[in-house]
This record gives C-alpha cells, structure tokens and sequence, in this order.
C-alpha cells in the first residue's frame, strides 16, 4: 500500500530457530513485537509503537515431501511468496494453487487471513501446520480441523501463535497435461490483470462479502456513489469500488479514515454494516500486549 511509518525495530530472520530466537528475547525484554508476513493487505500506523518481525526471509524452496501416485504432500515455508509456489506448480503440473495466480503475499499470511480467490480458499488443501506458540516458546503441529475455518477465518488469529511452515494435499497432473496446467495459471492471472489489480499500490479488497446475504462489497459502494471518493491521498478507485489506492502521498490515517467514510456511507444508505479485510496493525495485535493477550 505504500503507507506507515518506520518501525523501532525490524527483524527479519533468515530462518526458524532464528525466528524463535528473536521472538524469545522480544518476549523476554517485555517488547510488544507485530508478525508481518507479505504486508499485501496489511496497514501499519503512521506511528508505529512496537517492533516487526517478518517473516519474509524464511522461504526455502516448496518440496514435494510425500507421493503416492498423483496425490502429492506439498511442503511450503511460511515466508514464500505465492509467485514463487505457483510457479514451482506450474512446473510441476500441479494445478491447485491456480486460483491463487497473482496472489500477492505469503504462504504464512495467506493462511493466518484464511485467503480467499475465485472460490479456493489457502485452507481447501491445508493438511497441517507447524507453528511458534509464543505463549510458552515452543514448536507445535496442528492438524486441519475444517471446522476451525470459514470464509476469511483462521485459528491463527488474534493469538501467540507464529506459522513457520505448512504442509498442503495437491495432485500432480501428468506431463502431456502441462500445457494445460500452465495455462490454467495464465488464465488467472489475466483476470487479475484485467480487474486492474496492480494499476495503482492498494491492500487488494477492502471489505469482505457475505455470500449468505448476497452482499458485493465493491456493488454496493458503487451503488452508493462513492467510486472515486478521496481522503488526502487516498482514494476509491475509479474501476472497482472495493479497492482503495494510494494516489502517491496517502497516509495510514488516510485510508483509515476513507474506510470509515466508506462504512458510514453504506451504513446510511443501505443499512449495511461492512467488515473490513485489509487489517490495520496495532499494538492490540501484537504479540506481548497484555490488553489483548490476557496478560502473557
């Protein structure tokens, strides 16, 4: 998005036991620390109060771990970019991840938001996840309970627990089919080109639908009249309502803000309360707030 200021401090570990490192002397010194992973649909203050760990740098090439006959167990490190898994796919004519072509962001976000393209969810071919529970330090495994899911919902949020690593059931297609698979990636990714979701620095969608009511997010601020509406430097996009970009010059406070203009507007004239998607970082979200934690 291209807003937020400069965080205290940015620790980016080159691997897990670097990870757990660092988030144990963060915990240790009593210093509140924000997980950050892609950042693709995160706003982070203008003022940022507590230090970042990202873990952007734990990426070690996808591995196929497990085969038997076309199902395959694909290992993915939670700070691999979605651009990186789709292409080793491509390459191995394992057509899963297709949906997820253009998908900015980690693999680790992509689960902790429960990322939803085109009818696939990060969670339709989870198997399992291993984790950092900060709350004691120690490394976990947690296998996929489909009831711990639903649309844009994780076990993984509002919590201790920092995603290392996960493991996905995908099938491998054979080699005469690769040039259907490849594309099949192509064809998504047109899409996103097509809805001009890279013109301009944006956080993707910026509220959720409700399939269940039948609410279009970008529709309905359409219907209000608000397409191309700013605050400072940001602005609804002319091409698609539930985009908000940054003109150049835009703040955190300014997005913020045009997303409460945008809720109150609907809120008046269609009487719908919309969720937002994009998540603004704060320090109740961070690992070591007592507010939010309940004290560990």
């Amino acid at each position: 998005m291209g807003v937020g200021g400069l965080a205290p401090l940015f620790v980016e570990p080159f691997d897990e036991e670097s990870l757990c490192l660092c988030a144990g002397a963060l915990k240790q010194a009593g210093k509140p620390f924000f997980v950050l992973g892609g950042g693709s649909n995160t706003i982070l203050p203008d003022k940022i109060p507590f230090a970042i760990l990202s873990t952007r740098r734990l990426k070690t090439p996808p591995a196929i771990v497990e085969t038997d006959g076309k199902a395959v167990t694909l290992s993915l490190p939670a700070g691999l970019l979605w651009g990186r898994v789709c292409t080793f796919c491509k390459e191995n004519n394992i057509d899963t991840f297709a949906p997820f072509s253009g998908l900015p962001g980690t693999v680790g976000g992509a689960l902790v938001m429960n990322a939803t393209c085109f009818g696939f969810s990060a969670c339709d071919a989870l198997l399992s996840v291993r984790y950092l529970d900060a709350r004691d330090m120690g490394l976990h495994e947690y296998k996929k309970d489909a009831h711990d899911f639903s649309y844009k919902k994780s076990p993984f949020q509002n919590n201790d627990k920092i995603i290392l690593s996960a493991d996905f059931a995908v099938v491998r297609a054979p080699g005469e089919k690769s040039g259907e698979i490849r594309a099949l990636y192509d064809s998504f990714l047109s899409q996103r080109v097509a809805k001009k979701h890279f013109s301009a620095p944006s956080a993707g969608s910026v509220f959720k639908n409700d399939v269940e009511k039948s609410i279009v997010a970008g529709k309905i601020i359409d219907e209000c009249g608000l397409k191309g509406t700013r605050v400072g430097g940001a602005k609804i996009a002319d091409w698609h309502g539930n985009f908000i970009i940054n003109e150049g010059k835009a703040s955190a406070k300014d997005v913020h803000d045009l997303v409460n203009l945008i809720k109150s507007e609907v809120k008046a004239k269609k009487n719908i309360a919309l969720e937002c998607e994009i998540l603004f970082a704060g320090t109740e979200m961070c690992i070591g707030c007592v507010s939010n934690r309940g004290g560990h």
